[in-house]
């Protein structure tokens, strides 16, 4: 697999505040020697000042793309939208907040490139990070170990944090796959593309999978936090048990 091209993908909804910092932050972000990147961003019906922010970013760098949802749709068709705008040979999805940490992009794509791998997915459970609600860890430790009674027999590889926006995949993976997200639930973009990418081949063979631990600054629901961890995670709960059986 071709390794030139990164397309960073960023769902956007109300997050004037710490949207152009972070696309700053990626920007400085020093990828392996040869790698083009781009950046794709995604406005969600934004009703602050994230549009503008967007569009303003496009015109002052110019491998970055700002589209515009035609009204709110929810995260997961968002970055559907964004996985089929790409074009680069390898995608990852980069939340808009600051809970994530970019510069650990960098290593997911060595590593990718080292072990030849198809798919990274990053592990938050992977360090020691601060915990704020213990509800919605507890939550995607469960719904992980879930998941993983589905796409383990697949891989082979334990993936200890499902529900981590931190999904690096093959470029034309991503966009063929993004066309046919079903799910219409705020976060039921993960169980989904999981059970996917668990089931796609590339040449007859399954994807091959590796994890990485990364670093996570989760916010407070005062801070923009737009997670609930019962009905958010009973909904997933469903959607692994439809988009592994489907």
């Amino acid at each position: 697999m071709n390794q030139n091209k990164l397309s960073i993908v960023i769902p956007v909804y109300n997050e004037e505040k710490t949207l152009e910092i972070l696309v700053e932050k990626v920007l400085q972000v020093k990828f392996p020697e040869g790698i083009e990147t781009e950046i794709v961003m995604v406005n969600d019906g934004s009703k602050d000042k994230s549009g503008e922010t967007m569009d303003a970013l496009a015109k002052r760098y110019n491998n970055i793309k700002s589209y515009h949802n035609e009204k709110n749709s929810g995260k997961t068709q968002t970055v559907k939208n964004g996985l089929v705008y790409t074009t680069g040979d390898v995608v990852v999805i980069q939340d808009a907040d600051l809970e994530y940490e970019p510069t650990e992009l960098a290593e997911m794509l060595e590593i990718m490139i080292r072990d030849n791998l198809d798919v990274v997915y990053g592990n938050r459970f992977g360090k020691k990070n601060k915990v704020v609600y213990w509800q919605n860890y507890i939550g995607n430790k469960s719904l992980s170990l879930f998941s993983n009674l589905f796409t383990y027999p697949r891989i082979h590889v334990y993936i200890p944090d499902m529900e981590v926006c931190y999904k690096m995949m093959p470029g034309e993976v991503a966009r063929e796959l993004g066309k046919t997200i079903k799910s219409s639930s705020k976060f039921g973009l993960e169980p989904e593309i999981t059970a996917k990418l668990s089931k796609y081949k590339l040449n007859g063979k399954h994807l091959k999978f590796g994890i990485v631990p990364i670093s996570y600054y989760p916010r407070t629901i005062a801070e923009g936090k737009k997670m609930n961890a019962f009905r958010d995670g009973a909904k997933a709960l469903k959607e692994i048990i439809e988009f592994n059986f489907r």
